[in-house]
């Protein structure tokens, strides 16, 4: 069944998820997302995380999706409805991804809510997807890209290889490696460090941009399949379900990294975790860092002036005293 949390569509969207009944029902939303912590066997040490009961439960966000209704926290965004390019409006290929997504998920057993980009304080969810479309400089640039929050948990950080992996195994479509940005990490129906109306940090979440409006091939493709687009989500959640229980409760803890500082003689910042990759930026020793992801031999940082993301080498970074 569909968790009822949002109005109904409005009307004259182009293309609109008519067949979903919805509507805000704030008892649900206490039951269910707003849970105090509470004794969990087998947690022992930091944050007490209640896991969620009945079916998997699975949140989707058709990016920008009621964007006119932000609150007043949000007072300072960009209402607009996302990318536009030769006529093709980001929006509706959002809430088509949407539309196809949401009854396939049903298939599986799981409910399923559909969020506005109001998302609701604290919502919990095993899965939560934010569905984007981008826009590029030039008309050739083209490519598929998704990222969890900064500091993503373990469990956000697994779906987002499954998702990936769900979106490599068409071999038609390209990744466009290197292109996450830091609106992207940093988005603010995640960011529940800064904002009231966010999703609860246990609720691993990854905002996907399809492809690009701007190249003509991606386009035409968005828009005009949007059920093969909504069959890579449900291939990637599923692999995600195979390999995690939401028993697995520390899982959903974010990471914390402490400061760090760049060794002697420097360190060079990469595009990606990989030297052969484009440079970013030559750091020089002493500079202080803030890693917010890792991978194996090397850690995620967020750089300043301008503001960047980049990959360090584990070996040039050093424990800050």
């Amino acid at each position: 069944m569909i968790r009822r949390l949002i109005r109904p569509f409005f009307a004259g969207v182009v293309l609109c998820i008519a067949s979903i009944p919805i509507l805000w029902s704030t008892s649900l939303l206490q039951e269910t997302f707003f849970r105090s912590p509470a004794d969990v066997p087998g947690q022992t040490a930091g944050p007490l995380v209640v896991p969620l009961d009945g079916p998997y439960v699975v949140a989707v966000q058709p990016g920008h999706w009621k964007i006119d209704e932000l609150p007043p926290e949000q007072s300072r965004r960009d209402r607009g409805i996302g990318a536009v390019y030769a006529g093709v409006r980001e929006l509706d290929i959002n809430l088509a991804v949407a539309e196809k997504l949401t009854p396939m998920l049903q298939a599986e057993g799981w409910e399923v809510i559909v969020v506005p980009a109001t998302v609701p304080p604290g919502l919990r969810a095993d899965v939560f997807v934010s569905i984007h479309a981008d826009w590029g400089a030039s008309t050739a640039r083209s490519g598929w890209k998704l990222a969890p929050p900064w500091r993503p948990s373990h469990a956000a950080t697994l779906l987002a290889n499954a998702l990936k992996d769900s979106f490599r195994a068409r071999g038609e479509l390209t990744e466009d490696i290197g292109g996450i940005t830091v609106g992207m990490r940093g988005y603010f129906g995640f960011a529940s460090h800064r904002y009231t109306y966010a999703s609860s940090p246990y609720t691993p979440a990854v905002l996907i941009e399809l492809g690009f409006v701007t190249n003509a091939a991606e386009r035409k493709r968005m828009v005009s399949q949007p059920e093969y687009y909504a069959e890579i989500i449900r291939d990637g959640i599923r692999s995600h379900f195979s390999r995690w229980t939401r028993m697995d409760v520390s899982s959903l803890v974010p990471k914390v990294f402490e400061p760090m500082v760049v060794g002697s003689p420097g360190a060079i910042a990469y595009k990606i975790p990989d030297k052969a990759a484009a440079r970013v930026r030559e750091l020089p020793a002493g500079t202080i860092v803030r890693p917010v992801d890792q991978a194996p031999g090397w850690y995620e940082v967020s750089l300043r002036s301008p503001r960047v993301i980049a990959w360090i080498s584990d070996d040039d970074l050093a424990k800050l005293n």
